[in-house]
């Protein structure tokens, strides 16, 4: 545990200032409190001798230290209060600083994983870590920081003041308390392991809603909302029961400290009430011997609290920590200087691209599964070709090909060998990412928008785009025709994952927002799929000025698409079987070309002639 909590040492650092002003104040507000029991003995023990005093005069002097001290528990009570109230702006308003920079710092780690990261890894485990765990860190920066400091606090001060009353009384008080923080400490074990599963668990229920809200198109039409909902109740239950049981060892940890404080403060009165009889000590004492006792027991039922919260933190700041921890698949070298990929001659040599099986992540484990391959499967086998600036290759081959493969590895979004990819003559795995990724703009087949307005979709990669530079792109990618079915234009409000556009709408804005960037290099991975045919050719035609001395890489199934490229490959199982212009592979008579005579064949599934039907 002590590792775990150890990640905090630079957030508890960069806070120190606050955090010590806040620890002076708890100790001022303990120290306040626990003056108040010292002057309610003495006022009790000046009553008692004022009662037997002889004189008025010395029955008066008596009074007038009773004032005196009801005067000064009036005073520390109320400076208390605010020193009480400054420790908790201080401590608990930290928390909220320090938690939003662990958030900063897990959301940038986020950014810098790899794609591959999140195929192996549930949405939902990731949100869990992300917003439950965080919740449970908070704890350990705030509320259980201060009670920590607050008991330490308590118990020292305390304990000087009752040993300076009743040094015996006060042994006696504390005898049970080893026995019972041994008991609490093995329940806070289990409250450790058990939040730890129930942290676990409550990330498989966010997992099934993410997967049935995704998908719930799927499960409405095929009519499997009962099936789904029996698995939802089924983790549901899961969760639930773990929960249930931590709860059960956290009430009995509360009530093993409850129990304690009763048992000593039972001590205080059955063995201090003979000690005054026998004159041993003051009734004033006795009463402020049970006063502490009981401004103990406040602590230590909180103890309990503290104890299972700091497990449960830690356990949260440990699966936290294995996002932090997780090492990145991409090398990412250092800017050399100025990168100037401007031209965008694209040159790719003997490439190959192996992909382990995806790894499952655990329900409980100890750690985010790492790349651990089984048995590896090669998508791309020693592929080679060149293109010049300002050419376009198209790319065309059977699904599983390794056509999507190729383009992510053009983009660095998968982990490749030195020496097999290069732009402008460079290397891409000795440029910085974000030069890569500044030249090289990847339009994928499953368009992704984000719940914002269309234009700010399309600005996305250039926030500070004008309209006139978004309308462009937009009439470019052919969505200004569509237009006026939205309610408010380019304005309107985008569901999410653009849920209110069709297909081929989300296509074409996404492709509107690459054209925005003006990349040196344009991937599209099939991106002309849900669009018609004679659209895609404007589309095509009106990429060609702009994407002029620059390169664009075409992935398509239809033959239409591609046909106008200065060179096209055909990939089978990862290897290029043909290459050639359009022309030439007809020719050639192999695979592209039977390709094209069944998509140019009247009545089939592939491309139609205009206005031809399906059926």
């Amino acid at each position: 545990m002590l590792a775990q909590l150890r990640r905090l040492l630079p957030y508890l650092h960069r806070y120190r200032f606050r955090y010590a002003v806040g620890a002076l104040c708890v100790f001022a507000a303990v120290g306040l409190r626990m003056l108040i029991p010292h002057l309610l003995g003495d006022s009790i023990d000046a009553l008692r001798d004022a009662d037997d005093a002889s004189s008025d005069a010395e029955a008066g002097r008596w009074r007038s230290l009773i004032l005196r001290s009801a005067a000064l528990m009036v005073g520390a009570a109320a400076l208390g209060a605010v020193t009480r109230t400054v420790s908790r702006l201080m401590v608990l308003g930290n928390s909220r600083r320090a938690i939003h920079d662990v958030r900063r710092d897990v959301f940038a780690r986020l950014l810098e994983l790899s794609p591959s990261f999140y195929v192996r890894h549930q949405t939902g485990h990731i949100m869990s870590r992300c917003v439950n765990d965080m919740q449970n860190v908070q704890g350990l920066l705030g509320p259980v920081f201060l009670y920590l400091v607050e008991t330490a606090v308590l118990y020292a001060v305390g304990l000087a003041f009752m040993l300076q009353t009743d040094a015996w009384l006060t042994l006696l008080a504390l005898l049970p308390f080893p026995i019972f923080l041994v008991a609490a400490q093995r329940l806070a074990q289990r409250v450790q392991h058990g939040s730890r599963a129930a942290q676990e668990k409550l990330g498989e229920v966010s997992a099934k809603v993410d997967e049935s809200l995704s998908g719930h198109k799927i499960i409405k039409s095929l009519a499997l909302e009962d099936h789904d909902a029996v698995r939802f109740r089924a983790l549901s239950h899961d969760y639930s029961d773990t929960v249930i049981t931590v709860s059960r060892i956290r009430a009995w940890l509360a009530s093993v400290m409850v129990f304690l404080a009763a048992l000593s403060s039972f001590l205080v009165l059955a063995f201090g009430a003979p000690r005054v009889r026998a004159g041993d000590t003051t009734v004033g004492d006795l009463v402020a011997l049970v006063f502490y006792v009981g401004l103990l027991a406040a602590p230590t039922r909180t103890l309990g609290f503290v104890l299972s919260s700091l497990q449960r933190g830690a356990a949260a700041l440990g699966r936290i920590g294995e996002l932090l921890d997780m090492p990145g698949t991409l090398r990412n070298p250092r800017a050399d200087g100025a990168t100037s990929l401007d031209r965008g001659r694209l040159e790719v040599r003997n490439l190959s691209v192996e992909f382990a099986p995806p790894a499952e992540l655990p329900h409980l484990s100890g750690s985010l599964p790492q790349d651990a391959p089984a048995v590896a499967r090669r998508v791309l086998d020693d592929v080679s070709f060149t293109v010049p600036a300002g050419q376009t290759l198209g790319v065309v081959g059977a699904v599983g090909s390794g056509k999507t493969t190729l383009l992510r590895a053009i983009a660095r979004q998968v982990e490749i060998a030195p020496g097999q990819v290069f732009i402008d003559d460079r290397d891409i795995l000795e440029l910085p990412l974000a030069d890569v990724r500044a030249a090289v703009a990847m339009v994928p087949q499953d368009s992704f928008l984000f719940s914002e307005t269309l234009a700010d979709n399309v600005r996305f990669g250039r926030p500070g785009a004008s309209d006139e530079a978004v309308m462009d792109a937009i009439r470019v990618a052919k969505l200004d025709r569509d237009l006026e079915q939205l309610p408010k234009g380019t304005a309107t409000m985008l569901g999410e994952r653009g849920v209110n556009l069709s297909g081929g709408q989300r296509q074409r804005a996404s492709l509107a927002r690459a054209v925005l960037l003006r990349p040196t290099l344009l991937l599209l991975d099939d991106t002309l799929s849900a669009i018609d045919t004679d659209t895609a050719d404007a589309i095509l035609a009106d990429l060609r000025p702009i994407m002029a001395g620059r390169t664009t890489v075409i992935v398509a199934h239809r033959v239409s698409t591609v046909q106008h490229a200065d060179q096209i490959l055909v990939l089978e199982e990862g290897r290029i079987r043909e290459r050639g212009t359009h022309a030439e592979l007809v020719q050639a008579d192999g695979t592209y070309a039977a390709l094209h005579r069944q998509q140019t064949a009247p009545n089939t599934t592939g491309d139609r002639p205009n206005g031809a039907s399906k059926h």
